[in-house]
């Protein structure tokens, strides 16, 4: 072969792999073989494909792949190509799950809000799985997985289905909470939008516990739960249901008030009377401080030269001197008449600052106590306490004739048995003396039946306890504890689910964190510990299987839900509905017709 005949052969074969490289690269180009790190939506943004043509030209039917795997490309309708620095992704998504919007890139950033369902969000750009967005003001990065691609809107308006007929019974309505409005009657259907919390809704027809309302342009089914009848000249819902609520909530008429409260946590003072307001300090746990002014559960106090909004959920209110000089009954030297003395008739009794259960708890007044009453109304006595004067319920309260009530004679079994608990355990003596032989133990937090008492100890069937180790539920009855934890819970409604979290301040509860901090709430001071404990340990009493008629304040108990075993619960509000803090965030379920929860129900405790 001679130098030319070898230079051409040279550039066939160069034309040759050329070719071949050529087709090496379509065939690339037509599939994907999944790679570690690999995403559905990295794939898909590498590629410059919608997620949802991509899982459809697969087959797939989530978002779950395997390394090896090989996808195929072909057939996709690709996006415009990006920067693949800092991709700036203009595709509209929508959120799939209530994300967490984050300060930076990853888990390790602070939680700036929460995102709910179902919302449309703009990309900025991405980082790996994380990508920027703004929502209601706020910029942060969220992650890849719990984003879909949001349908394509039509070029041309599709026709607008037929509006329902509002008939003359149609009702007007306002949501308590942020609200989903679903396709249909179920908490598993697709949610048409997130109605904000004070929003007014037409309801077209009411059918069990769901509602059909329309709000704006959209109709769809909403929980009966989360609605309040709105005054009879109904607010026209707004035009643009999917905007997203104002991130200052709206002023309620202020009232002027002169009133001091304990703060009972670290409470932060907001420049308005809505957690959508900036911070402006904080006040420590236990300060006193004065509210001059009241906006619905918000008062205006000062402290530290700074002036602010606070939550009353934070607050207890202090002792305060009467207006004016209240005048005791005829004869009140230790009595309330001439013919009778009244006599605390229960261990320990609260002394509240009105005539009602609600009321803060100024003081408390102990059995045998002669009290000074100074008048008597619809089962509550108004007493001196102190150089102040409260209230006590009439019930726990018994009348003996004058001057005979040094001696008071107590009956066995007159003590409620859901009163007292040990928080820890402690020991059982033989007599009512801390030298008395030990003849058994309470379990920690285990409930007490009280038969009667000496000055120092509390008398059981098995023996004596010392007081010093007895704490008493608020001096109320069992079931006014169990319904007190119900109203905690109600005050929480809508908040999200966040793992680990008793309190408030966290922003949500997990479902065990809400029961410990109803109870703490309501006067029963159980320790902080997981499901599985609370079901199998003493706390609440006995296990009562599924077979059990629930009560309102029962708490009822799931296994098998996120893991094996005991790993839920809530409390009942009647004998089919819980209240409960859900993946969801805190809200409500009901047992019959859900079976997801008929499958898992364990049984329930009667506190």
């Amino acid at each position: 072969m001679d130098h030319k005949s070898g230079l051409m052969y040279s550039f066939a074969a160069i034309a040759a792999v050329t070719v071949l490289a050529q087709a090496d690269d379509a065939a690339a180009a037509s599939t994907h073989t999944v790679r570690a790190g690999d995403t559905l939506w990295s794939i898909s943004q590498q590629h410059n494909i919608p997620l949802e043509t991509l899982k459809s030209v697969n087959n797939l039917t989530s978002d779950r792949i395997a390394i090896g795997q090989t996808l195929r490309l072909s057939g996709a309708v690709t996006l415009a190509p990006t920067n693949n620095n800092a991709t700036q992704a203009t595709a509209t998504r929508t959120t799939t799950a209530n994300l967490n919007l984050r300060s930076g890139a990853g888990t390790t950033h602070s939680v700036l809000l929460t995102i709910p369902r179902g919302q449309r969000l703009t990309p900025l750009k991405t980082s790996g799985v994380w990508t920027q967005v703004t929502y209601n003001g706020r910029t942060g990065w969220v992650h890849n997985d719990f984003l879909s691609a949001a349908p394509a809107q039509p070029a041309t308006p599709a026709p607008a289905p037929t509006a329902p007929i509002v008939t003359p019974s149609a009702t007007a309505s306002k949501t308590t909470a942020n609200l989903n409005l679903r396709a249909s009657k179920s908490t598993t259907a697709r949610v048409l939008t997130t109605i904000p919390k004070g929003q007014s809704v037409t309801v077209l027809k009411v059918e069990g516990t769901w509602s059909h309302v329309k709000y704006g342009t959209q109709t769809g089914f909403v929980a009966n739960t989360y609605l309040t009848k709105a005054a009879s000249t109904p607010t026209p819902a707004p035009a643009q249901p999917a905007t997203p609520a104002p991130t200052q909530p709206t002023q309620i008429k202020e009232e002027s008030i002169n009133t001091s409260y304990v703060t009972t946590a670290n409470l932060n003072v907001r420049q308005g009377a809505g957690t959508g307001f900036a911070l402006v300090t904080t006040i420590p746990n236990g300060t006193t401080v004065t509210a001059t002014k009241q906006s619905g559960s918000w008062v205006y106090v000062t402290y530290n030269g700074k002036s602010g909004y606070v939550s009353t959920g934070f607050l207890k209110q202090t002792t305060t001197a009467p207006s004016a000089p209240v005048a005791p009954n005829l004869g009140d030297a230790g009595a309330g008449n001439t013919d009778v003395d009244y006599v605390v008739n229960t261990p320990s009794l609260n002394v509240r600052a009105s005539a009602t259960t609600s009321s803060s708890i100024i003081g408390s007044v102990t059995a045998g106590q002669t009290l000074r009453v100074v008048q008597t109304s619809n089962g509550w006595h108004q007493i001196y306490i102190g150089n102040t004067t409260g209230f006590v319920s009439a019930s726990f309260v018994k009348q003996v004739p004058k001057g005979t009530a040094a001696n008071p004679t107590w009956v066995s079994g007159s003590y409620d048995a859901h009163t007292f608990f040990t928080a820890s355990p402690a020991a059982i003596r033989a007599q009512a003396s801390d030298t008395s032989a030990i003849v058994g133990s309470t379990l920690r937090g285990g409930l007490l039946n009280v038969i009667g008492e000496t000055a120092t100890h509390y008398r059981v069937a098995e023996g004596f306890i010392a007081k010093s180790f007895v704490t008493q539920v608020n001096g109320q009855s069992a079931q006014a504890t169990r319904l007190a934890t119900i109203a905690v819970a109600q005050r929480f409604v809508g908040t999200p689910y966040v793992w680990a979290s008793s309190s408030p301040v966290n922003g949500g509860f997990d479902c065990s964190g809400l029961i410990f901090y109803a109870f703490n709430q309501a006067g029963v001071n159980i320790p902080r510990t997981n499901v599985a404990n609370y079901w199998a340990g003493a706390y609440f009493g006995p296990q009562l299987p599924k077979s059990f008629t629930p009560q309102a304040g029962d708490l009822v108990f799931f296994e098998n839900t996120y893991t094996a075993g005991p790993s839920h619960m809530g409390i009942m509000i009647n004998a089919d509905t819980f209240i409960h803090a859900g993946t969801s965030g805190l809200g409500y379920n009901q047992i019959s017709k859900e079976r997801y929860w008929q499958t898992r129900l364990i049984g329930f405790k009667r506190p």
